[in-house]
């Protein structure tokens, strides 16, 4: 028993620690890169936060190369750490870019062992480094805010979940296109903000978007409902403008296709079920009031 014991603890000073490892001062952790360009010619944009007391405060490198790991590895020279995009969240792609070949741009994020597949892919109106450039109007990380963007969309039913696994399976699916998040600038701030989805087709973007409302119908007759549906109008009544609001308690489809020489029809019957959040013309206990309301949407 004693030389099994002395031969355990020699054995335990040979052994070595971790060849792999990586130490966070080492490295300028990414977590939000944008792109822009097509293959040949081509540009970055990485961001990382430059203070651990201030999380709110980073920096954005730019790269430029004719392949994406070119405009990496060109970043990297700017930098007096290795960049590491092992806590990535948000890919933000100029829409022009995506309409070439959207894989193309993202192929050197699938075959990178650190790249999380949950990673949100995000389409911008003109450049992302636009997008990165709210230092001063974010109270979070710049990652933790797109990704929380992002998020609250797809709770709230205006985007489907997406990110890099997702839209990488949905590009070469024959059954179902790509729709992912659009955002546009906006406001004093310059804001984010989003403005619907994206269409594809196959790998390339179409260059069409849904607005806010048809993203929401979109979703829920090709997905389902997520966390929650609420919506607002402006209903003509008795010629004045009355406001409705309401949420949707539950969504029910059945779809019937049907074909009418070389078109193809879609017929789909709807159970939803809703509460009304909004009705200055209250009385809906009356079935008749009730009964106008529905009509209306």
């Amino acid at each position: 028993m004693r030389k099994v014991t002395v031969f355990l603890l020699i054995n335990t000073f040979l052994l070595s620690g971790c060849w792999d490892q990586r130490l966070y001062k080492e490295l300028s952790v990414i977590s939000v890169i944008g792109i822009e360009g097509h293959i040949g010619d081509i540009k970055s944009y990485f961001a990382y936060p430059s203070s651990n007391s201030d999380p709110t405060k980073y920096i954005v490198l730019e790269g430029t190369g004719k392949t994406l790991r070119e405009t990496r590895i060109d970043a990297n020279k700017k930098t007096e750490q290795t960049m590491d995009n092992a806590e990535l969240t948000t890919l933000l792609v100029n829409e022009e870019s995506a309409q070439k070949d959207l894989y193309a741009l993202l192929d050197v994020y699938y075959r990178s062992a650190q790249s999380p597949m949950n990673a949100k892919v995000v389409i911008t109106k003109g450049s992302p480094k636009k997008f990165l450039e709210i230092k001063d109007t974010s109270s979070k990380e710049i990652g933790e805010y797109y990704y929380d963007l992002i998020t609250a969309f797809e709770d709230a039913t205006i985007y489907p979940k997406t990110d890099l696994e997702i839209a990488a399976n949905l590009m070469f699916s024959e059954g179902r296109d790509l729709g992912l998040p659009y955002l546009i600038i906006s406001g004093d701030h310059g804001l984010p903000k989003g403005e619907g989805m994206a269409l594809f087709n196959g790998k390339k973007y179409t260059g069409e978007h849904l607005t806010l409302r048809e993203s929401i119908f979109a979703i829920l007759l090709g997905y389902r409902k997520a966390n929650f549906v609420e919506l607002a109008y402006m209903w003509d009544k008795n010629e004045k403008k009355v406001q409705v609001g309401f949420n949707i308690i539950d969504f029910k489809k059945k779809k019937k296709i049907m074909q009418d020489g070389d078109n193809i029809k879609v017929q789909y019957n709807i159970n939803m079920p809703i509460v009304l959040t909004e009705y200055p013309p209250n009385h809906l206990d009356q079935e008749d009031e009730r009964k106008k309301t529905r009509k209306v949407y």
